[in-house]
This record gives C-alpha cells, structure tokens and sequence, in this order.
C-alpha cells in the first residue's frame, strides 16, 4: 500500500497536466510546473544543506585533531631546537678555550657533539587527510597552504636528520677516545670531554667543527618547521575559536643572526641552567 500511494499520485498529477493540455488550461500547467520546479529545487537543497553540514562536522573535526597536534609538534620541536643549540654552544665554547688552558681544563661540556635527536612529527591526521585526497575538506585556502608548507618542512627536515646522522659517524669516531664515561651516585650516566688532550689532536678538532655544523643545520630544519606549526596552529586555533588564537605567533628564524636562539617557551629554563653551570665553573676558577 505505502508503494502504491506515490504512483497513484503522480498518475493523477500526469492526468491532471494532460486534462490541462487538452482544456489549454495554461494557468493550470504553470502551476503544475511550478510545483514540479519547486519540489525538485527544494529537494536538492535539503540534500545541499545536509551535506554542507556534514562537511562542516567533518572539517571542525579534523581541525580540532590538528589543533591538538600541531600544539604537541610545537612542544616537541621545541625541546629538540633546545637540544641542537645547547649541544652547539658546548662545542662553541670548548674551541673558545683553547688559548686558554686553565679554562680549558675546567671544562668538560660538548658530549652531545654526535647527538642527533630523533623525535619524529607529530603529523598523524594531515598524513591520513593527505593519503585519502581529502585535504580540500579544510575550506580555509591560506590554512591548506599553511597545511602543505608544514608537510613539506616536515619531510625536509627528516631527510636533513637522515643526512647528519650520517655525518655524526666519523664525528664519534674522532672524539670517542675523549669521552670520559662515568655513572654518579644517583645511577645516572655521566659524560665529560677531555679537551685538552683534544685540542692537540687536529683529527679531533675537525670533527667537533662538523659536529657544530651539523647541530646547526638540524637547529634551522627544525625552527623552520616549528615556525610554520606555529603559524598553522594559530590560525586554526583563530578558526576554531581556541583561547590560544593570537594575532602575533613568535617565531625563532630570523630573531637573531645566528643558529642556537632557544624557543620563547624554554628560553627562561635554559637561561637558568647556563647560569648555574657558569656560577659554577667560577667557583672552580677560583
């Protein structure tokens, strides 16, 4: 019965149209089109309208899981940043020290010449948007570009890591005798360099001047891309109306002239450990 309603009733709205041809019943036929018209333009934007909505859930969907990672892949690149420009002043101020041998023998920083951390990125839902050919679903053109400049700084900066750990080989190799391994009380690893012996080995004082470059390659790979995680992640927190949406995002390239600035979040923290250890070296000194 409910299937044969539907055709009863177009039956009778084609009997009626035709009744109206043969009477030429114009007003009839117009308001019979009309309604047709109506009907099928309406139809089409109710289903229009559903799936504008259902994109909309969708895209603020994969905006809020990009709006989490984006603000992990910022603290992460951070502590790495942090990493290669600690690791590239130790060796800085060891080649500092040469024409000073008291100094020099106080010092014992610059174990992490060969230290290539390997946190990866945090990029799960673009990767799983970009595998499916969906990214169009972020309405926003900017914040798409912002998407694929950040995609690609991503897989620059892996293929950089690639490539300098590489380069880290023979850098351990070289200054692998200088290593002065211990555990402290506590069970923890403890590592010093024994620069002055070092410095009297030429072989040695290469490899800690690669070792300095290649901190300081890792050190712009990674800042570049931090600084685009930062620009994206602004502006998705702005669409989605996060506390965080800022009109000004910090950035680290380009804030200084050269390659060790700490990003602004661990700036302070890291301020305070190169006071203590220098507090601490002058009291050696003296």
């Amino acid at each position: 019965m409910a299937q044969a309603r539907p055709a009863v009733a177009t039956h009778s709205r084609l009997r009626r149209s035709a009744e109206a041809f043969r009477n030429r019943d114009w007003l009839g036929i117009g308001i019979e089109l009309l309604v047709v018209t109506l009907g099928v333009l309406l139809a089409f934007q109710i289903d229009q309208w559903a799936q504008d909505r259902r994109q909309a859930r969708d895209e603020r969907q994969f905006l809020e899981r990009m709006w989490r990672e984006t603000n992990e892949a910022i603290k992460e690149n951070d502590w790495v940043i942090s990493m290669h420009a600690y690791n590239r002043r130790a060796l800085m101020l060891g080649l500092a020290r040469r024409s000073d041998p008291k100094a020099l023998a106080l010092y014992t920083g610059g174990c992490g010449a060969d230290s290539m951390p390997g946190l990866g990125f945090n990029d799960t839902s673009y990767e799983e948007l970009g595998a499916s050919g969906r990214l169009n679903l972020v309405t926003d053109p900017q914040l798409r570009l912002d998407l694929r400049r950040v995609a690609a700084a991503q897989a620059d900066a892996v293929a950089q890591l690639n490539y300098s750990r590489q380069r880290s080989i023979p850098v351990r190799q070289a200054l692998g005798p200088y290593f002065r391994l211990d555990v402290d009380r506590d069970g923890r690893r403890e590592c010093k360099m024994n620069w002055p012996a070092l410095v009297k080995d030429p072989l040695a004082t290469n490899a800690i001047v690669h070792g300095e470059r290649n901190h300081v390659l890792m050190w712009w790979k990674r800042a570049y891309t931090r600084d685009l995680l930062a620009t994206a992640h602004n502006r998705i927190a702005c669409k989605l109306g996060k506390p965080d949406c800022l009109d000004h995002v910090p950035q680290i390239v380009g804030r200084r002239n050269y390659s060790d600035v700490i990003p602004p979040s661990l700036a302070r923290k890291f301020d305070e450990t190169a006071n203590m250890w220098t507090d601490r070296l002058r009291g050696e000194t003296n």
